[in-house]
């Protein structure tokens, strides 16, 4: 009889303690054994229970509440408030009513940021507010839209369904920004690493070999000289090129916080040859995003657009926005006014007039902006194919210059020897 020199491994079984809600919307408080956290969620499921916390076992034994580590206190960010928006909403559709789930919500918030939010907007429902008037009292990020969507869920009896809505909103929102980063984080690390390669070479290395050319008392060739010069004002005025760069940057600020300056800067980018066009199409994705969202919520159009221009990101497009508002308020159709004005690009007019001749505005619009976030996304990946090859010749050549510089340094030294 033969058998295996290795015993049979068991996934070793866990146990935790949990808080769950019940389909009549009670919060049921137990413990379970379970291979891993993914496993006693999948059991309390099979339950048809909503899982609400799941923790260890000996780390939930404490006299305090795990939700209550020392964390540094500071104002809601927008992780905290996506995380907020999407807790809130798997409470509510669990049937917990809205009182109940900010508790609830304040005792599993797993940082202070998170616990100090919800409280506040605990604190204002508990004052008599309603959870809209709550959330636009306490955090200045919860104004317009969201607090808009949220009215709208008020009103029609929904509010889960709202909250799912802006949960899911932000979630597309923070996906595209993240894949706009992604795409410019590694443009911008090989300029900076070349820069400074250059910066090296011009500081360091030229300066000892034109030191060395000059005692023998021969004149430098002129492309040595260009670059020792060129290192020489690195080494002693950087300081200098700082100061004009910290200054620049100022009044670029300064210049863009201003209704005049935003507009002219929103102009010139609208004009550049591949950038005015990223601009364009992501500006109509994310008006058409917002819009699509706040009717499928129940929002009118005229109040919709009011608030889906100002997220349009560029001043020169939520002004064309702004006019074909006034053109729908005075009782044009949507796609005309947009025709009019000159907001959008000609594919987005032409299917907000399919959706409103087919009465299917809202998710038009939603159609709309999944089309043109994939062309942000093709177009931005187009631009920067384009940009490395750019970066990378601009800095081969320079640094190709400099090298040169010596190499001529190096064959008049060895005509001086003979």
């Amino acid at each position: 009889m033969s058998c295996s020199p290795w015993p049979r491994q068991t996934e070793p079984v866990q146990s935790f303690r949990y808080k769950a809600a019940n389909p009549d919307g009670q919060i049921v408080e137990g413990l379970l054994k379970a291979a891993d956290r993914d496993s006693a969620a999948r059991q309390l499921l099979a339950q048809g229970r909503t899982p609400l916390h799941i923790g260890d076992d000996a780390g939930e034994r404490t006299n305090s509440p795990p939700a209550r580590r020392d964390r540094p206190t500071r104002s809601a960010g927008r992780a905290a408030i996506d995380h907020f928006t999407l807790e809130l909403s798997t409470l509510l559709r669990a049937g917990l009513p809205l009182g109940q789930a900010l508790d609830t919500l304040i005792e599993l918030a797993d940082s202070e940021e998170m616990t100090d939010l919800a409280s506040r907007v605990n604190r204002e429902v508990r004052a008599g507010n309603s959870l809209s008037e709550a959330l636009e009292k306490t955090h200045p990020a919860f104004a317009g839209f969201y607090c808009n969507m949220v009215r709208a869920g008020e009103s029609s009896g929904a509010l889960d369904l709202a909250l799912a809505r802006l949960a899911e909103f932000r979630g597309n929102q923070h996906a595209l920004r993240q894949t706009l980063m992604s795409a410019l984080l590694y443009p911008a690390i090989l300029l900076v690493l070349a820069l400074v390669a250059v910066a090296v070479l011009l500081a360091f290395v030229v300066p000892q070999f034109t030191q060395m050319f000059a005692d023998a008392g021969r004149e430098l060739p002129l492309l040595t000289r260009i670059v020792a010069a060129t290192g020489e004002l690195v080494t002693r005025w950087w300081w200098l090129g700082l100061l004009l760069f910290a200054g620049a940057s100022w009044w670029l600020r300064r210049d863009w916080r201003t209704q005049a300056g935003r507009l002219r800067w929103d102009a010139r980018l609208l004009r550049l040859p591949l950038a005015g066009d990223l601009v364009r199409k992501l500006a109509t994705a994310r008006f058409s995003r917002t819009l699509a969202t706040l009717l499928e919520n129940g929002v009118n159009l005229v109040p919709g657009l009011e608030i889906a221009r100002q997220v349009a990101g560029n001043s020169i497009i939520a002004q064309r926005l702004g006019t074909a508002t006034r053109r729908v308020r005075e009782g044009a159709a949507l796609a005309t006014a947009l025709s009019e004005s000159e907001a959008l690009p000609t594919l987005a007019q032409q299917l907000v007039r399919l959706g409103e001749k087919t009465g299917n505005l809202g998710p038009m619009l939603g159609q709309v902006a999944d089309i043109y976030e994939r062309d942000v996304q093709t177009a931005l990946k187009r631009l920067l194919t384009l940009a490395e090859p750019v970066i990378i010749v601009t800095i081969a050549l320079m640094i190709t210059v400099i090298i040169l510089s010596v190499v001529l340094m190096i064959l008049e030294s060895n005509d001086l020897a003979f």
